[in-house]
Order: C-alpha cells, then sequence, then structure tokens
C-alpha cells in the first residue's frame, strides 16, 4: 500500500517548511511507502526557496501555471492528479500537521477492502501549534459503513426531501482510496471551489462506497493569518451543492 500525500500551496506561509517536515516525519515514523509532491498552484514562486531542502527521490515540488483552485489552496487536489502513484490519496493544506498514528489508523482501515475512506478528528491549535481543543466534540462518532444514512443526516433528509447540508468531514484529517477517481469521478473544484471537500465527500456516501471515521483528533490544524479553511462564497457553495444533490436525490429515489 502506497500513500500520496499532496501539499497544495498558493501563498508563501512562514509554516511551510516546518508542516511539511513534521508530516514527512510522521510518515517515515509510520514505516509506510509514501510519494509526497509539494504542488504550487500558481502561486507565489518564493515558496520553492522555503522548502527546496526538503525535496528528496520522495517529495516532489510541482508548480502549475494553471491554477486549478481558482485562488483556494486547494488546486493540487485535481492538478495533481496525472502525477499519483499511491493507492490511497492524502490532501491537505498549507499548514496543517499531522503524526504517525493519523497514517497507521488510516493503514488499518485501508486493510479492509470495502472501506473507500478513512477520516478523524483534529485539534485547533495557534500559530506555534500550542493546543486550544478538538476541532469535533470527541463524542461524535457516527458509523460511517452506512453511508446513505450518513448523507441523509448531512442533508437532514425529511420526508424523503432534502432541506439543508452540514460536512461531516474534515478535509485535512480524510484520506480515500485512488480507485474513487474512477468510481465516481474527479473533486469538482471548478464549480464548488472551496467547498469541493464537501461535495465529494458526499458524493462518496450518496454513491454508497463505506469509509471510517476515528473520534480520537490525530493532526494539529494550525489557526493563523495565513489559514484559508473556506472561502469567502461558501454559503454560496452550500446552496449550490444542495441544489446538486437535490435533483440527484430526486431521479434516485
Amino acid at each position: 500500500m502506497k500513500i500520496t500525500v499532496i501539499h497544495n500551496l498558493y501563498k508563501q506561509n512562514p509554516y511551510i517548511n516546518e508542516s511539511i517536515r513534521y508530516n514527512i516525519q510522521a510518515l517515515e515514523d509510520t514505516n509506510v511507502d509514501y510519494q509526497y509532491i509539494i504542488f504550487n498552484d500558481k502561486g507565489d514562486k518564493e515558496i520553492y526557496n522555503d522548502i527546496k531542502t526538503l525535496l528528496s527521490n520522495k517529495v516532489e515540488y510541482h508548480y502549475s501555471d494553471h491554477n486549478f483552485g481558482m485562488g483556494v489552496c486547494s488546486g493540487g487536489w485535481v492538478g495533481a492528479i496525472p502525477l499519483i502513484k499511491g493507492d490511497i490519496i492524502h490532501n491537505t493544506g498549507q499548514d496543517d500537521v499531522f503524526i504517525s498514528d493519523f497514517y497507521k489508523k488510516a493503514i488499518e482501515t485501508f486493510n479492509n477492502p470495502e472501506l473507500m475512506f478513512f477520516s478523524c478528528n483534529g485539534i485547533k491549535t495557534d500559530e506555534v501549534l500550542n493546543q486550544k481543543g478538538p476541532m469535533i466534540d470527541p463524542q461524535y462518532s457516527p458509523n460511517f459503513s452506512s453511508p446513505l444514512d450518513r448523507f441523509r443526516e448531512w442533508f437532514g433528509v425529511i420526508n424523503n426531501k432534502i432541506t439543508r447540508a452540514n460536512n461531516g468531514l474534515l478535509a485535512p484529517g480524510t484520506l480515500y482510496r485512488k480507485d474513487l477517481h474512477e468510481l465516481i469521478g474527479e473533486p469538482n473544484l471548478k464549480l464548488f471551489k472551496g467547498a469541493a471537500d464537501f461535495e465529494y465527500w458526499a458524493r462518496i456516501l450518496f454513491n454508497e462506497h463505506k469509509g471510517y471515521y476515528h473520534p480520537s483528533p490525530l493532526w494539529l490544524y494550525r489557526e493563523s493569518l495565513y489559514s484559508t479553511s473556506q472561502s469567502p462564497e461558501y454559503n454560496d457553495l452550500n446552496k449550490l451543492l444542495i441544489e446538486e444533490f437535490k435533483n440527484l436525490w430526486e431521479k434516485r429515489f
């Protein structure tokens, strides 16, 4: 089993080098076969000088002139697809940090061929990684082996009608099988931009692919001035997403 990490870059950030170093160490400690793609989506070219000492036969840097994310720091999710050599994909943001247990638990999950994704809780930190608390209530432990039940929960399905949208997975804390690109297509960054992760997780559930959620926080979400956790137009994108799945739900059920 090989993991491909896509580290999305856009704006220069003083914490990028540290984040990549910690993440590489976590992978090394896990003793897993990995590929680490540092993907600059037509962002600040100066970033290269900050990370060039980290490059190796396992850690590669790519600069895109296309700008797949259109200003959102997630362009590598689509732009790096032709570069992927692993069976499992992990997309992460500019300065988030992961520990070895994160990858160990993911590998345990993917040893079950029925499970198509792994996700877990995270911890909010300040810029120097002082912990603030979990991102999701640790008591929240949904069963993603029943994907349609989770879809109904996310979209508030009442009397077979979709009423709302509420994402139950954190994008950086989620890994998924590359096979999903063949089964359900690629993430739709062009249409959903900052909500592309939500749309993709919902599409996985809608198509009844099973996954596993671990309630323990196994990664660090760094809150800083450089955070790009969501698009300013996220609410409008959520409305668009609801309409998308309303139409699909009505056709299917």
